[in-house]
């Protein structure tokens, strides 16, 4: 009778592994993120609630505004808004509100990819294109293709397309989505860089949703030519998370870089945890 529990057990067990090395992370991702959710509508008929209530309550905000005292806490909390996500009033006139975009990173060992302001080594835009493999089993691999745009000092535009690949037992699947990411780089000094920014995502592979993303991230630049980046971005889809994470460890050469390290991505329930490795280039 025991022989035939552990034995019933070991089948179970075997028809369970080889169930979901058929179906992979990749099509339980595609699953997950194309399920109907009815939780979906009842946040929209919530959120159409909230609204009207906010439309019927607008003009009592606009009296309540005409207040001296509301005004000047209304003006007092956009000021603070406006000084902690764009600029305070400390920095205004000091170098880091003047920092220029360095030619490449490390041009000379004092400075990243910003640079104090200079006559010789800016520039008034940079393209940072970037290529790198994902692998995290020999089952499950991936590429990042993307470039990043760099404008009027303290702007960047990142686009990046990821496709997965996953072979299964008797078949293969892919996983495809394109980001795009406005970026505001609110913290540029010669050593340390940080960004915040918002943009789309749109997922492929017969999912084909867009949804709003946000992000934000930062690259250390230690000694040359070593820098560290890191960096979070994520979207909602099914009220389930489609994120990436990216941990870089990069080794500068002149205006190209050897990237490696780790990649993580939530896609819907699945989670692919990647190495990472691949070059960039600065033009």
């Amino acid at each position: 009778m025991k022989k035939k529990c552990v034995l019933t057990v070991f089948v179970t067990l075997l028809y369970c592994f080889q169930l979901t090395s058929q179906n992979g992370k990749l099509n339980s991702a595609k699953k997950s993120l194309n399920s109907s959710n009815t939780t979906a509508n009842t946040s929209v008929s919530i959120t159409t609630s909230r609204n009207t209530t906010i439309v019927s309550n607008n003009n009592r905000f606009a009296d309540d505004i005409e207040n001296p005292f509301l005004r000047a806490v209304w003006y007092v909390f956009g000021y603070t808004v406006f000084a902690v996500f764009v600029e305070s009033p400390w920095e205004k006139g000091k170098r880091m509100s003047d920092a220029e975009i360095a030619n490449y990173p490390y041009k000379k060992p004092s400075y990243g990819n910003f640079i104090y302001t200079n006559t010789t080594d800016y520039n008034i835009t940079r393209f940072d294109i970037y290529n790198r493999f994902l692998v995290e089993n020999k089952q499950l691999y991936g590429n990042n293709l993307g470039v990043n745009f760099r404008f009027l000092k303290r702007f960047a535009l990142d686009a990046n397309y990821v496709v997965f690949r996953e072979k299964l037992a008797t078949d293969k699947t892919n996983f495809e989505m394109f980001s795009s990411l406005l970026k505001y780089h609110r913290v540029r000094t010669q050593r340390f860089d940080a960004w915040f920014g918002i943009g789309f995502t749109r997922v492929f592979s017969s999912v084909n949703k867009t949804r709003a993303l946000f992000g934000f991230g930062g690259e250390l630049f230690v000694t040359k030519p070593i820098s560290m980046v890191a960096s979070h971005k994520w979207a909602t889809m099914n009220n389930l998370p489609v994120n990436t994470t990216k941990l870089l460890l990069k080794y500068h050469i002149k205006n190209y870089r050897i990237a490696v390290g780790y990649e993580g991505f939530k896609l819907g329930k699945p989670k692919i945890e990647a190495f990472s490795i691949g070059l960039e280039a600065s033009f």
